[in-house]
């Protein structure tokens, strides 16, 4: 459900059988190298797994300008998914909970990194940022308070160029790109395997209950792998979202 303006959106994350992203064994090789067959202008990452990148900043040097840090070398085996020009980052982190972007900053998959924000995120992580020399970009969704998703991607696809995204990140953003009717095509690696994690994180999170039926989907592409794995790409219907 394309929308002229916006850029197209990939949902891509490796589930459980029961729909959970957490407990059980994954294969980061597999799922990133399948990953990267959708290339991209941005990457979409929501504000909990960037927190992957490195532990926090110290408060103090959070306060003091680094120069760039040095781009960390390719993991060995995946050089050949190193293309130019690298995607954006994008991490929407209103509440300024990401304190680890020197981290973040040395990663090379990534040219440059964009933060979403809201009118009411702290003025210090806004300094932060700028010490980092990271653009934040304020979007805010009047109705909730929070960063809004549609407006941030019509401005990535006005001032970067971005026309295609792919989300990493966990159910809370897919929810939310999902209610706002921003999402395009979901693929999900599906792995053998029941998540020992009863409250564990789901595919998706909606931040609102959705229409009475469900949010209907439109199976395109079904790819199975001998351990049993299934690779499933499903379109979203027209009209499809919570909003």
């Amino acid at each position: 459900m394309e929308t002229p303006g916006r850029p197209r959106v990939v949902v891509y994350n490796q589930v459980s059988v029961d729909g959970k992203v957490v407990g059980f064994d994954t294969h980061p090789d597999r799922y990133y190298r399948l990953g990267f067959r959708w290339s991209c202008d941005a990457i979409l990452m929501g504000s909990t797994t960037a927190l992957v990148f490195g532990p926090p900043e110290t408060k103090e040097a959070q306060q003091h300008t680094l120069p760039p840090p040095q781009l960390l070398p390719v993991v060995p085996g995946f050089e050949t998914l190193v293309t130019e020009p690298r995607p954006l980052l994008v991490v929407p982190d209103s509440r300024g909970v990401v304190r680890g972007w020197i981290h973040a900053l040395a990663q090379p998959w990534y040219r440059d990194v964009v933060v979403l924000v809201t009118r009411h995120t702290p003025p210090g992580y806004l300094r932060y940022l700028d010490h980092r020399g990271i653009e934040h970009v304020e979007a805010t969704d009047p109705a909730t308070d929070r960063v809004d998703l549609a407006a941030a991607l019509g401005h990535l696809a006005a001032t970067h160029g971005v026309r295609h995204v792919r989300t990493d990140g966990g159910g809370a953003l897919t929810g939310a790109l999902l209610a706002a009717g921003l999402v395009d095509e979901i693929v999900v690696l599906l792995d053998p395997v029941v998540s020992s994690d009863p409250d564990g994180q789901r595919l998706v999170s909606l931040p609102r209950s959705g229409p009475p039926g469900g949010i209907p989907l439109r199976l395109r592409d079904v790819e199975s792998f001998d351990d049993g794995a299934l690779l499933l790409r499903y379109a979203t219907v027209s009209g499809a979202g919570t909003s």
